[in-house]
């Protein structure tokens, strides 16, 4: 089975399904529609962005379902290649060989259970594709592979407040910078003043609130004391904070600032008292011969939707790191250990 698993991942790491890449995207829904084409699959589309739901039924609500994502964040150079442990490149662990994982337990699982898998195609950009199928479909209980590592359950994901800082100031000539007010320099004190309050966390060990400056745009002419500046932070806060508190320390840092929320998502949690979360934990732990490690995760994902729906959802991804980065890997054999959660936690759950 890991071969076969293997075999998927890579299958799926040869589209290079970046946001703007329609030809790709749809190589990839029909590949994926044609070799699981024993499922139920209904094809949807929102806003220009596709999504497949692969079923063991025709139903509209669900015992179980997985969540998934085939969109990768770009990258100048999308081949893969592996050694004897890992597969290595874009999507690999975010979340490619996940998707192999899942696409073979809804092939292979015997159960009586109603079960899902969504595949979209805009995690990376804002999740769209999830929150419009859960308009449509419900579910008991949700999984999704999607944060973390080595098999630790996420019992929380940061909140994500992307926002928009400005500042209008004062321009004058170069030479005569005494006559004007640096709107960028103004700006980039008000950022030193943000991460004062928010210092930027050194690991992923430090769960705490950070900053990041993602773009900064100010000036027009060389010769010239700019007047206008704008940075765009991307903010992800924990439990311990709030996103009215975070807009309010930023504009008592100064009040010439404009603040534009450009996009948002509140804290996902796991109930680990749910009796789903429970028997899954378990499984996990015979399947693991070890206990689980429970932490929050920095990243945001489409989980969030689900706990917007009140749907009790766990977070596990197989063994694996560097989402988003020129070394992002998966391990092999953890792939087939997360299959082997999954498939055992379904199939022994028919009396549940």
């Amino acid at each position: 089975m890991q071969d076969k698993i293997v075999g998927v991942l890579k299958d799926l790491m040869s589209f290079k399904t970046y946001q703007g890449n329609k030809k790709d995207f749809d190589k990839l829904f029909n590949y994926v529609k044609d070799k699981y084409k024993s499922l139920f699959i209904k094809e949807y589309e929102f806003d220009g962005n596709k999504a497949l739901v692969l079923s063991n039924c025709d139903s509209k609500n669900f015992d179980y379902i997985f969540c998934c994502h085939v969109d990768v964040v770009p990258i100048s150079n999308y081949d893969y290649r592996e050694d004897e442990d890992n597969i290595y490149g874009r999507g690999a662990i975010d979340m490619k060989g996940s998707v192999a994982v899942c696409l073979e337990v809804m092939k292979n699982v015997k159960s009586k259970k109603k079960i899902a898998l969504f595949l979209t195609s805009d995690e990376e950009v804002n999740g769209n594709c999830a929150y419009q199928l859960l308009k449509i479909y419900n579910g008991k209980f949700a999984l999704i592979p999607d944060g973390g590592s080595n098999f630790d359950l996420i019992k929380e994901e940061k909140g994500l407040l992307q926002i928009e800082i400005s500042i209008k100031t004062k321009s004058a000539h170069a030479s005569q910078p005494f006559n004007g007010v640096n709107a960028i320099d103004e700006l980039y004190k008000v950022y030193n003043e943000i991460i004062k309050i928010y210092p930027i966390p050194c690991s992923s060990n430090e769960y705490i609130t950070s900053v990041n400056l993602s773009k900064i745009n100010g000036g027009d002419k060389v010769n010239k004391v700019p007047d206008f500046c704008t940075m765009t932070l991307d903010i992800r806060y924990t439990s311990k904070n709030s996103k009215e508190e975070i807009l309010e320390n930023i504009k008592k840092i100064n009040k010439n600032v404009n603040i534009k929320v450009i996009f948002e998502n509140p804290i996902f949690k796991t109930d680990l008292n749910n009796i789903y979360v429970k028997n899954y934990l378990k499984v996990c732990e015979n399947v693991l011969n070890r206990p689980v490690n429970i932490i929050g995760c920095e990243s945001t994902s489409d989980a969030i939707f689900f706990s917007l729906k009140k749907i009790p959802t766990v977070i596990m991804n197989p063994d694996g790191y560097y989402a988003h980065c020129d070394k992002e890997y998966v391990n092999k054999k953890s792939l087939l250990t997360l299959y082997n959660i999954y498939k055992s936690f379904i199939e022994g759950s028919d009396n549940i």
